[in-house]
C-alpha cells in the first residue's frame, strides 16, 4: 500500500480504470495491486505518468469538464492558478475549486497541481500533501 506523509493511499479500478484513489477505503472492495504500485512509483519519483485512466463518467457535467481538463492539461511538474483553468473554461475560479474539491481520482487527476495566484489554495488531502506532491514534482511552493 503506497502512503503519503503516513496516510495510506488507497487505489482501486476495473482493467485500467480508476474507480478512485483517494485517503478513504472502499468497503468491501479489493484494492488493485497494479494501480497501488504505480502511485509508490510516483510517490519514489520513479514515475511520471500512468497506465490506468480516471473513470470521468461518475461526475456531473461541469465537473467532469474541469477536471478532464486538469487532467489533459496539466502534466507533471506544471502548475496552472484557479483563475487560468477558470478563463479556459469559461467559468469563475470558485466552480473550479468546487469541481476539484469532488475529485476521486487523487493525484492521477492532478488537482494539487492548480493554486491560487496568491496563495496555496486548498486539497482535499490537507495542505501537507499538495505541497509534498508539488515538492515531489519539482514545484516547491514558496511564500504560502
Amino acid at each position: 500500500m503506497a502512503r503519503i506523509l503516513g496516510r495510506e493511499v488507497y487505489a482501486y479500478a476495473e482493467g485500467n480504470k480508476i474507480i478512485q484513489i483517494g485517503f478513504h477505503p472502499l468497503p468491501g472492495r479489493p484494492t488493485s495491486v497494479e494501480l497501488e504500485r504505480e502511485i509508490g512509483e510516483y510517490l519514489r519519483g520513479e514515475r511520471t505518468a500512468f497506465s490506468f485512466f480516471p473513470d470521468f463518467s461518475v461526475y456531473p457535467p461541469t465537473v467532469r469538464r474541469i477536471l478532464e481538463y486538469i487532467y489533459h492539461n496539466l502534466p507533471y511538474g506544471k502548475t496552472l492558478t484557479y483563475s487560468q483553468v477558470a478563463e479556459a473554461m469559461g467559468t469563475h475560479p470558485r466552480v473550479v475549486g468546487l469541481a476539484m474539491a469532488k475529485n476521486r481520482h487523487l493525484i492521477v487527476v492532478p488537482c494539487h497541481r492548480v493554486v491560487g495566484k496568491y496563495s496555496l489554495g486548498g486539497f482535499s488531502g490537507g495542505l501537507e500533501v499538495k505541497r509534498f506532491l508539488l515538492s515531489l514534482e519539482g514545484r516547491t511552493p514558496t511564500g504560502y
